[in-house]
């Protein structure tokens, strides 16, 4: 038996064995019945009675499996666990881990003794599951080819229509339709909770900060892709190899092909309009060959709903059939990515994006900072618990608006966070989001309201 990463795990929600040594004072002084483990950028509370040794940390919006929480006596619901008449625990019906303040420090995911896993695979499969390194990260227990899952990132229950995990399927989908080429066409990558690894980012960096935006994803590409043949080509490909591939113009949501052309099963989708196609009739002039833009729409859609609620930003909502961008929605890119002939890709830097976006009169996303990460608060000492005093200072930052409400909307909604991109010309992202923007995610999640970005 043994704890493993699923092959389409999130890789945002994965549980993490740590070996907690030391625990923190509740900030608190008044506050004597808690402290506080620091598990990678994450403050956990717990009870002043938790002893350091091997724990499990399961991240903020993660489900755990509900055979473990009813072992564990987990659930609020006494008649949910197997023994009504113990303690109770903090869990709702979902399985959902929150994240809570708790006498004014945001407690972000939860801890489980190791041990107490371990006497639950025990009980469900009569075999041992071996200690565990520190640092191991998992989503499932494997024994002999056969798996079961512990975690996994939380779906609205009403989201999930046709299929399960679609939205961690995303390069699979591409081999569906024999018409796109998988070396030409590639979904965006999933952008890394920065709190999940803080040592990513050193001072000596090239950092490029932007603003996150609550809106729904989408990618414009103009790419090789395959085309019908007739007889005469077919014989000729035959012969020769020729594949008679074209540049052609391919558009998506985040995780799904939206062509009808090329995705015959494609329909109006949770919008009930397309959004994904009016927002690539803006971007299509301006593709080049073998070019693709990322990018994200808000605002509202074109039957008049807002693409996220309540986030408006500075757009008005259609009331006929006019559908504008820049009046109706916008389109901000922040990512561009270029692949020859023979696939290979070229990533363009977060200067770049900047650059040819401004010079093409295209939004960008919003840049805060661009420079070196030292260089960002002078003031910290590289020596002296540096990423944790950067990440510290960021996740605070009122220049990037963290823990404020959004400068871009005119309702009063919760600012969503930051990204960061290293200048490396590597294919990668952190972001960092608001406690404040979180809770409303949490908020909308209880409501049983369904987050668009995974069901687009």
């Amino acid at each position: 038996m043994k704890l493993q990463i699923s092959k389409n795990a999130n890789i945002n929600y994965l549980a993490k064995v740590i070996n907690i040594k030391e625990f923190t004072p509740h900030p608190n002084p008044e506050v004597t019945r808690m402290k506080i483990a620091h598990i990678d950028g994450y403050g956990i509370c717990v009870g002043i009675d938790e002893q350091p040794g091997l724990y499990v940390y399961f991240p903020t919006l993660s489900q755990l499996n509900p055979q473990l929480l009813e072992y564990l006596n987990l659930y609020s619901d006494k008649e949910l666990n197997r023994n009504p008449e113990g303690k109770p625990g903090f869990f709702g019906k979902n399985g959902r881990v929150k994240a809570i303040k708790l006498k004014g420090f945001p407690s972000e995911g939860f801890l489980l003794p190791f041990a107490s896993l371990q006497a639950w695979v025990m009980d469900s499969v009569n075999i041992e599951l071996p200690k565990q390194k520190d640092g191991t990260e998992f989503d499932e227990a494997e024994h002999d080819g056969k798996t079961f899952w512990i975690c996994k990132k939380y779906i609205v229950p009403t989201q999930v229509h046709n299929s399960t995990n679609r939205h961690n399927k995303r390069d699979n989908k591409v081999k569906r339709f024999n018409r796109i080429r998988e070396d030409q066409f590639h979904f965006h990558y999933d952008t890394i909770i920065l709190r999940r690894c803080p040592h990513v980012i050193q001072p000596n960096d090239l950092i490029h900060i932007s603003s996150k935006w609550h809106g729904t994803s989408s990618i414009s590409a103009y790419i090789l892709c395959h085309q019908p043949l007739n007889w005469k080509q077919k014989i000729a490909k035959w012969l020769t190899g020729e594949s008679f591939d074209k540049y052609d113009y391919v558009y998506a949501s985040r995780t799904v092909i939206k062509n009808k052309y090329y995705n015959k099963e494609v329909n109006s989708g949770y919008y009930g309009c397309d959004v994904w196609a009016e927002a690539d009739k803006v971007l299509r002039p301006y593709l080049w060959r073998g070019m693709s833009l990322y990018y994200e729409i808000v605002g509202f859609l074109p039957n008049g709903g807002y693409i996220q609620k309540g986030y408006d930003y500075g757009c008005e909502q259609p009331t006929g059939k006019e559908y504008l961008e820049g009046k109706h929605f916008k389109i901000y890119i922040y990512r561009i990515t270029t692949v020859n002939v023979d696939g290979k890709i070229h990533e363009w830097s977060a200067h770049e994006v900047q650059i040819w976006c401004k010079n093409n009169g295209l939004r960008p996303v919003t840049e805060f900072y661009y420079g070196y990460a030292k260089d960002l608060y002078k003031d910290l000492a590289p020596s002296e618990h540096w990423t944790e005093n950067f990440l510290e200072r960021l996740a605070n930052d009122k220049n990037f608006y963290m823990e404020m409400n959004s400068p871009d909307c005119k309702n009063k909604v919760p600012h969503e966070g930051i990204v960061i991109k290293k200048e490396n010309m590597i294919s990668e992202a952190f972001k960092l989001k608001t406690f404040k923007f979180l809770g409303k995610e949490m908020e909308a999640a209880d409501k049983g309201e369904s987050n668009i970005e995974d069901e687009a």
